[in-house]
């Protein structure tokens, strides 16, 4: 089977049996390890905590078209305020349910710009080795490193996240938090 690689992450992996998701700018084989990440962390419950991690982290990542600008929007707002703010991924949800649908004065973040590490990172810590602890320590690691690819974006993000917010904190804080 060929390899492609995936539009949104650059992942070069050999070519999926299965339709690449049509709203999603990934590919289907790097989708295939993303699904195969969520069915590792849904087997072990303690991994929950991270679920909103891995979802903003991949939609960050998979940003450009056909993902849609809310995902990616949610997805970076959601990096901020956990890896920025230390904010757990309850509150990160609940965050996201305040922001509603975008308005048209929401910035707009195009493409994605490459991060040093992907979901097949995560896949090949957790998953693949059988760990817990390898899952945990590779999500939070690739939610930094997307975060951080996105540093020319990093204003806008906080700049949104603060007109969205503020004085309404108390609705997403919690004490279940990803970092010390």
């Amino acid at each position: 089977m060929p390899d492609s690689a995936c539009p949104g992450c650059g992942l070069v992996l050999p070519d999926a049996d299965r339709p690449q998701t049509e709203r999603l700018n990934a590919s289907a084989a790097c989708q295939v390890v993303h699904d195969r990440v969520a069915a590792f962390e849904a087997d072990h419950l303690p991994l929950a905590r991270f679920r909103q991690l891995r979802v903003d982290a991949y939609g960050a990542q998979h940003a450009g078209p056909p993902t849609p600008a809310i995902r990616v929007a949610y997805g970076l707002v959601g990096l901020h305020l956990a890896l920025d703010r230390g904010v757990s991924g309850t509150g990160v949800r609940s965050a996201h349910a305040l922001m509603g649908r975008p308005d048209p004065d929401w910035p707009r973040f195009a493409a994605a710009p490459r991060a040093e590490a992907t979901v097949l990172d995560v896949a090949a810590a957790g998953a693949d080795a059988g760990s817990g602890l390898g899952h945990a320590e590779g999500v939070l690691r690739w939610a930094v490193s997307v975060w951080r690819a996105w540093s020319t974006a990093h204003a806008e993000v906080v700049t949104l996240t603060g007109r969205l917010f503020t004085g309404q904190e108390r609705f997403w804080y919690s004490t279940d938090r990803y970092l010390p």
